[in-house]
């Protein structure tokens, strides 16, 4: 791992996880646009990333359940945006809200059961 000279934490570069972002901003400026045609493109490359991503990193299970809740999250979010351009929000937005209530309960499920999960108990050596 570099030195990233801040903070002095440590951590590896992760350029899909950036590549990522560029393509999630991409879609949502052509969203907000109304640029039907190269946002429903963008749909297909920034989920298979986000999933991509979620597949690379799940030996860890904090950042598993975090990039489950971001890849269900890209998935609803451009299943909105495809309704708004479609013209399909009766059939499509309320799947939508479903894949953002998921991934609203994953996360909320992960942080209770870490909150009460028992911390194991020192021991003192005497």
């Amino acid at each position: 791992m570099e030195n990233n000279g801040q903070n002095g934490n440590l951590r590896d570069w992760h350029p899909l996880e950036y590549a990522h972002v560029l393509l999630w901003l991409i879609k949502d400026m052509c969203w907000a646009q109304g640029w039907k045609e190269l946002g429903s493109i963008m749909v297909f490359p920034t989920i298979l990333i986000a999933y991509w991503i979620t597949w690379i990193q799940r030996k860890n299970q904090i950042t598993l359940v975090h990039n489950i809740a971001i890849s269900i999250w890209i998935s609803s979010n451009s299943l909105w945006m495809l309704a708004e351009f479609y013209h399909a929000e009766p059939l499509l937005k309320s799947w939508s809200s479903f894949g953002f209530g998921l991934g609203l309960i994953i996360l909320l499920v992960f942080y209770i059961n870490l909150f009460f999960r028992k911390k194991p108990e020192k021991t003192n050596a005497n």
